[in-house]
């Protein structure tokens, strides 16, 4: 039996409306600095503003959408802004962000001999979360939030409290993927991976320009390639817009189109993706270890590589099917040439073998423009966006 992985990043929320205590806690929190409450704490998850809130030792100062530390006058304009929320029956959101404090230290965000940690990116990290929040809820222009970063012992949590000073809608429950990809920015905000994409680049690009170098000659190209190249060709209909890879027109010769692909990167680039398929399986363990193995948080990564691979395969079929458009236009403008060769001898076409090996030798040079690009495209905000929309 496998070990349960410990997330790296836990979202927690709930909401209550004005006339519960929860509410009334939170307007009176503001004003901690001057309760400064003293004793033994008890705290549930959501019980987010009582005593624990009051000890200026435990949590850092005030922030918000605009402000780092608010100021006396800043908190006092907050706290007019929640008991307006809270006379005109809007609902509180409150979100838990909870972190494992080992997660934080690799990510280089917790210093576990000073006990200090980055505050400044975990309230990046929290905009970047709300931002996403109030977009995908439509409450850009009616919420306004304030938060606090808690220290204990066991692990380093944010609380984050949401009103409308004017409601625009009275239920508080929120859209399960909003809740996602809230989880997602605090997530993608923290990892770092940047050396490890800079990896991927300089081994792919290092070794693509060495084979580059000493490619002397197309033999095996017309050995390898030839046949099935020609085979596909045969095979496309005849409504050119067609040839991509993704028509369903294509579905019966799709599997030899990665063949194709599948022989070149075997011939050029079989290191490298064995080396990619390292990074890769990397970097999915870096996005469970994030998320944890829950039946729910596996759906973000447990087809991430698969999905990239799909992604690769595709954009490199496009490739020779791009060429295989340019090889079409050759084998008609060889027809045309036949008649004006006959009427004037001095002008020879091409002999079919030389096209087909130009047509190869662009094809290598495609697929290795389109792999460069694939390797680039290995950034993970980007791809872990791609999966949120895919879900």
């Amino acid at each position: 039996m496998s070990e349960t992985v410990t997330p790296g990043v836990v979202l927690k929320t709930k909401f209550v409306t004005a006339n519960q205590k929860g509410f009334q806690d939170y307007v009176q929190y503001v004003d901690r600095e001057e309760a400064k409450g003293k004793g033994e704490v008890h705290l549930s998850v959501f019980n987010l503003y009582n005593d624990y809130m009051d000890d200026p030792d435990k949590t850092s100062a005030l922030f918000t959408q605009q402000s780092d530390h608010l100021s006396m006058e800043g908190k006092i304009g907050i706290k007019s802004l929640f008991r307006q929320a809270q006379e005109n029956n809007s609902v509180m959101w409150q979100d838990v962000i909870t972190f494992d404090n080992e997660w934080l230290r690799q990510q280089g965000v917790y210093d576990g001999q000073s006990h200090t940690i980055d505050e400044n990116r975990l309230k990046q990290v929290t905009r970047k979360s709300m931002q996403t929040m109030l977009k995908k809820e439509g409450l850009q222009e009616s919420a306004i939030w304030s938060a606090a970063i808690h220290y204990n012992t066991d692990n380093i949590h944010i609380h984050v409290a949401t009103v409308e000073p004017n409601p625009t809608r009275e239920r508080g429950k929120r859209k399960p993927k909003t809740l996602d990809a809230m989880k997602s920015e605090v997530v993608n905000g923290l990892l770092d991976r940047d050396q490890e994409r800079n990896q991927i680049n300089f081994l792919i690009r290092d070794h693509m320009v060495h084979a580059k170098k000493e490619m002397s000659s197309l033999e095996w190209q017309n050995r390898e390639f030839k046949p099935l190249f020609l085979e596909v060709y045969h095979q496309l209909p005849n409504d050119k817009r067609q040839w991509q890879y993704g028509y369903q027109t294509l579905n019966p010769i799709r599997g030899k189109i990665d063949d194709l692909t599948s022989s070149y990167l075997k011939k050029f680039h079989k290191e490298d993706m064995k080396h990619l398929h390292q990074k890769l399986d990397q970097e999915v363990e870096v996005l469970k270890r994030a998320y944890g193995d829950g039946e729910k948080d596996k759906k973000r990564y447990q087809h991430y590589k698969q999905n990239k691979l799909d992604d690769f395969y595709k954009r490199m079929g496009n490739a020779f099917l791009q060429e295989m458009k340019s090889y079409d236009r050759q084998q008609n403008s060889k027809q045309e040439s036949h008649f004006t060769s006959s009427s004037h001898p001095s002008i020879r076409s091409m002999p079919p073998g030389v096209q087909l090996q130009r047509s190869l030798k662009r094809i290598q040079r495609s697929m290795d423009q389109t792999y460069d690009q694939f390797i680039n495209d290995l950034d993970h905000q980007k791809l872990e966006r791609e999966i949120e929309r895919e879900r």
